[in-house]
């Protein structure tokens, strides 16, 4: 009877332990890999120029860093603030691009803003449908 008990304990514990270990965070990059990963997307999307992708991994890399100052660890974001630094961001990275390039980063822009809106919109509905089936039962 005890070697049973010791091992039902002995089991639980070493789930607990497996349980633990297993992280599900994600891993925050720092700012310098966003930027990079950032501007290698531009890059692919847009065939940027050697001094084109130099100025807008600078643009990213000071974006990211003022990002990172301004957040704070368990507060809220500001939406608006982000907004605006997006939209200023993207009046810079469309300065440093030329014509044919501005309308494929204006498509492309679209092309995810749909994209978002079609996952939040899926998201919202699985969040009804699971809410409808609640009520139901």
């Amino acid at each position: 009877m005890k070697k049973l008990i010791l091992s039902a304990i002995l089991f639980i514990s070493m789930g607990t332990v497996a349980m633990s270990q297993t992280d599900n965070k994600k891993v925050q990059k720092t700012p310098e890999e966003r930027a990079q990963r950032s501007t290698d997307m531009l890059d692919k999307k847009l065939s940027l120029t050697a001094d084109q992708k130099t100025k807008i991994y600078a643009l990213n890399l000071a974006e990211m860093n003022k990002m990172k100052e301004k957040h704070v660890k368990g507060e809220k974001r500001d939406m608006t603030a982000m907004k605006a630094a997006m939209e200023e961001r993207d009046t810079k990275i469309n300065n440093i691009l030329d014509k044919k390039q501005r309308s494929s980063y204006k498509e492309w822009k679209e092309k995810r803003r749909e994209g978002m809106k079609d996952h939040a919109g899926k998201r919202q509905g699985d969040r009804r449908n699971k809410e409808q089936s609640r009520e139901k039962i």
